[in-house]
């Protein structure tokens, strides 16, 4: 069974979203002066050492063909979810049923 691919320019808003992300959270300049404060945030810590990743494999699946369609049914994720979380890895459903709120 083939899968219904997403419209390129939905891709490729979608990559230039993607990469705007990475670009922010690995912004060097903010965070060293955060660290050099001593006032690095929990949350910054975690986007650089866990969202990056995942943005990343992301458009991994863009270059690959595989954007958009769940990690564990293969389902098309929603459009939706996709706009509001362009890195999403599960469909809603597989992500309820696995207890992941956003991804």
């Amino acid at each position: 069974m083939e899968k219904t691919k997403f419209p390129q320019e939905f891709l490729e808003y979608q990559r230039l979203r993607i990469v705007g992300r990475i670009n922010k959270y690995k912004d060097s300049g903010r965070i060293q002066d955060e660290l050099l404060s001593g006032d690095i945030s929990p949350y910054t810590r975690y986007k650089q050492k866990t969202l990056v990743p995942i943005l990343v494999r992301a458009l991994s699946k863009i270059d690959n063909n595989e954007y958009g369609f769940c990690d564990v049914c293969g389902a098309k994720i929603e459009l939706e979810r996709l706009k509001l979380v362009p890195a999403a890895e599960k469909c809603i459903i597989c992500s309820r049923i696995w207890g992941q709120s956003f991804l």
